[in-house]
């Protein structure tokens, strides 16, 4: 067979598989959504015939095409487009969302830009001759972290080829009316090589890809191919609202037409009578499977807890974090710190990063002002051997990259079946304080605890800040939220002596990932209340707790969590064994939806606690300098009220 007939095969194979797949969602045996490649087959062919065996493939939610140019097995995305036990991810992924060996999809197009570039900048990291492709269409122009990835890709010449495939359509809108320009100038315009081809011709398209994988390959830079088509087929299932007449005009570019017209017509008859007959026997022998029944484990992050939960250092937070990055560093070539003025002389957010790119110069890597990309871009690196930390530089500023902690880095390891980890670290400065205004004191954990799959973590002046940073990173194979208040870099972590945090006795649990201590300034007697807290405020309600003892004779326990998400309720079990009948939450973000309720309702399902209340900040954004932001946010003052009412 020589290659013109591979190739006509190859193409005919996507063709007749997405045909049944619409004819079996026309019969009701398919449920959910499917996005058919026909009439772009050659692309896919084209791009598969020169990619090599390391080689990484991102693609999106027009992915059947792709997968199967890949060589990925038929059965196992017919298993997992019907949910049947030989689905290739135990049908989690369904149709849009599936992985086999290098091959990736995920259904946001925009999203997986920076994912793959990052797989691509892991392979230069290690030194290989392996690319990364990823497929986007030309709708996906109107998603701005692509062009964050252009840069990013260009900054830092990462071996990424970006295809676009211009099927003249966003969905249902023409591209004319949806990018403005050229096309082709927008990747151009970041000092990125490109090409154009119109053409659904295979041997054409074989020729252009070979040139443009080769350049990537070669010149370790990336490339952007722009290939000019047609989708002949709805965007989803039957959901086409074009002009029938101009579908029928583009069918004389089909590429099964013009590959078919240069070869025998009994060859191409004998092809799709072979194909549609495997294809129609396959599907007969996978409906006859069992259904999959849905698994809910996901990676955990199993380590041995060999440190100690409480502080006994005389450190500062922030020199707490950045021995800990320091000595990570050292130990773990894989560890890449990215991030907005990580490197001297700035030394990142509150210096924490300080003189950490003297000492490794290729491991902290100055990123562009673009969160979306440099968490994307983690993600990727994150999927492919790298453990990046990846500093947000004000947590007001993690909502430009919530995209890719709710849709990717939390999602591709349970999705694509636990075959895959995301051991991502994000680690941001939260909290008010120091006057910064609505846009930089916000405390946005609420939003990040709602994530499933992710873990978050608090930094507090009790814990062992850089003992948890060491374990935290260690044997990492999940993604991490570290949440570090600002105010409190410049503060010294309280020592614990003798059993004693200042005049509180100490006492802590760890049945989870990460520990929880308990405070109490007498531990012979049952408290009055018992408050739960994290983070920066657990020193206002230290403060609160003594004076509370000391003016009213009222006591208060206080329990400080590490891990606010998931809630550790095995912690607050046994630590709550002497509690009231009143348990508190203390946290500054604000009061409506908060982490607080989150807990309060954890602990009251768990017959945990009865009489509860929160003490949060106003539901309104944080104003601007100190004084105003006394008015907001909890204080010392408003913690003793609090107590001082419910009793």
């Amino acid at each position: 067979m020589n290659n013109l007939q591979s190739d006509y095969k190859k193409m005919l194979t996507i063709r007749c598989f997405e045909q049944k797949i619409l004819e079996l969602f026309s019969q009701n045996k398919v449920s959910g959504t499917t996005h058919t490649y026909i009439g772009q087959e050659a692309i896919a062919v084209a791009v598969m015939n020169n990619i090599e065996e390391g080689d990484i493939v991102f693609s999106n939610h027009r992915c059947h095409g792709h997968y199967l140019a890949y060589g990925g097995p038929m059965e196992l995305l017919l298993g997992e487009i019907l949910s049947k036990k030989s689905g290739m991810c135990e049908g989690r992924g369904g149709s849009q969302h599936i992985h086999y060996k290098n091959f990736y999809t995920n259904g946001i197009q925009g999203g997986i830009v920076p994912n793959a570039m990052g797989m691509a900048w892991a392979e230069k990291l290690n030194g290989t001759d392996n690319v990364a492709v990823v497929f986007i269409g030309d709708g996906t122009l109107g998603q701005g972290v692509v062009y964050e990835t252009f840069n990013m890709a260009s900054l830092y010449s990462v071996p990424v080829l970006f295809v676009i495939e211009n099927n003249q359509y966003a969905m249902s809108t023409k591209t004319s009316e949806a990018v403005s320009g050229s096309i082709i100038a927008r990747a151009e315009s970041f000092g990125i090589s490109c090409n154009e081809v119109c053409s659904n011709d295979v041997e054409v398209l074989n020729d252009c890809f070979k040139k443009a994988i080769s350049f990537v390959r070669e010149n370790k830079k990336p490339f952007c191919q722009v290939v000019h088509t047609y989708r002949l087929g709805a965007h989803s299932k039957g959901d086409d609202t074009r002009d029938k007449e101009e579908i029928e005009k583009n069918r004389k570019n089909d590429p099964l037409i013009i590959a078919g017209a240069k070869l025998d017509a009994d060859f191409c008859e004998k092809s799709a009578n072979e194909i549609n007959a495997y294809i129609n026997a396959l599907v007969e022998k996978i409906e006859k499977e069992p259904s999959i029944e849905i698994s809910k484990s996901a990676l955990v992050n199993p380590r041995t807890k060999n440190i100690n939960a409480y502080n006994t250092m005389d450190i500062r937070v922030s020199e707490g974090i950045n021995q800990a990055l320091d000595e990570l560093l050292g130990e773990n070539k894989d560890i890449i710190l990215i991030g907005e003025d990580l490197r001297d002389p700035y030394g990142g957010a509150f210096k924490v990063t300080k003189n950490l790119s003297s000492k490794y110069d290729d491991r902290v890597i100055n990123t562009p002002i673009s969160e979306a990309a440099m968490v994307g871009v983690g993600v990727g690196l994150a999927m492919n051997g790298k453990i990046p930390v990846v500093e947000i530089m004000f947590g007001d500023f993690i909502t430009l990259g919530f995209d890719q902690l709710l849709n990717h880095a939390a999602k591709y390891a349970w999705v694509y079946g636990n075959e895959v980890s995301v051991p991502l670290v994000v680690r941001t400065p939260m909290g008010g304080g120091r006057g910064y205004g609505p846009t930089h004191s916000q405390s946005l954990e609420k939003f990040l605890i709602g994530i499933p799959l992710i873990t978050v973590m608090a930094l507090s002046p009790v814990h062992n800040v850089y003992g948890l940073y060491k374990y935290a990173l260690s044997k990492i194979n999940s993604p991490l939220v570290i949440i570090e208040n600002k105010k409190l870099y410049a503060d010294k972590l309280l020592k614990c002596i003798d059993g004693k945090i200042q005049d509180f006795f100490v006492e802590e649990q760890w049945n989870d990932i990460f520990p929880t201590i308990k405070l109490t300034l007498d531990p012979e007697s049952i408290p009055d209340i018992t408050l739960i807290t994290y983070g920066g405020i657990v020193r206002e309600t230290m403060d609160a707790a003594l004076e509370l003892l000391l003016e009213d004779e009222i006591q208060v326990n206080i329990i400080v969590l590490s891990q606010i998400s998931p809630i550790p309720v095995q912690d607050l079990a046994k630590l709550l064994y002497d509690s009231s009948s009143y348990v508190g939450v203390v946290e500054e973000g604000t009061m409506q939806a908060g982490v607080g309720a989150e807990i309060l309702s954890v602990l009251i399902e768990n017959k945990l606690a009865k009489n509860c209340f929160r003490i949060a900040a106003d539901n309104l954004p944080i104003p601007n300098g100190v004084v105003l932001e006394k008015q907001v946010l909890p204080t010392k003052e408003k913690i003793k009220e609090k107590v001082r009412s419910v009793l």
